[in-house]
């Protein structure tokens, strides 16, 4: 049969703030809509980056200085700021 790693291997992606690799299925995934605006997106279209459901992460990812390598288009602060109160609504305490 096939080897076990092989069955057992799940994607791992990045987290955008802590920069801790993470399987994928434990992380948030968000995607730049074509406004340049960041969205909370499970899709696999476009360019995503991925983000721990925490909010030190959060907080690490606002103060990031350039997202081009996630997302491979720069995102203005007032959209990740946007992203994060989305994020707080959503997965928050």
């Amino acid at each position: 049969g096939a080897p076990l790693s092989k069955r057992g291997h799940r994607p791992h992606r990045t987290c955008l703030g802590c920069g801790v690799r993470e399987e994928q299925n434990k992380l948030i995934r968000l995607m730049v809509g074509e406004q340049g605006e960041l969205k909370i997106s499970r899709l696999a279209n476009g360019r995503g980056g991925y983000l721990h459901p925490a909010d030190s992460c959060w907080q690490a990812f606002l103060r990031k200085k350039s997202l081009h390598r996630a997302f491979h288009v720069e995102v203005a602060r007032d959209m990740r700021e946007k992203i994060v109160r989305q994020l707080r609504e959503q997965y928050g305490e």
